[in-house]
């Protein structure tokens, strides 16, 4: 417990700043949990609607020095490649479809030009 003046409204005063930051503290981790749900489910159309305003609550946060700012580009990097996972990811699945019937049909060339030798 604090014993000095000073020390009892310093107390006061950081509950209170406490109090008024837990508001954008909450919203900013709610905004990220609902756009991870997108891209969980891979539905980048609307993650992609979602995104500028999980940042601007990301920059909200970082602007009322509630997070550090290298804090918020690490936040933002990790989204933004989370979005641009799901983009590029349909594409990669076909790819990969293509490669292994291409290495099926190799498999099935390679002993029929073993018995023409």
């Amino acid at each position: 417990m604090p014993i000095t003046k000073q020390v009892i409204k310093r107390v006061k005063q950081a509950n209170a700043k406490a109090a008024r930051n837990k508001h954008y503290n909450s919203h900013m981790k709610s905004m990220i949990k609902l756009f991870l749900d997108y891209v969980k489910k891979e539905d980048g159309g609307n993650a992609e609607k979602i995104m500028p305003k999980v940042i601007s609550s990301i920059d909200t946060c970082t602007k009322k020095k509630i997070i550090h700012g290298n804090n918020a580009s690490h936040k933002k990097s990790r989204l933004s490649r989370a979005l641009n996972g799901i983009k590029s990811a349909p594409k990669a699945k076909v790819e990969k479809k293509v490669e292994k019937k291409v290495e099926k049909a190799e498999k099935k060339e390679a002993p029929k030009a073993e018995e023409t030798k």
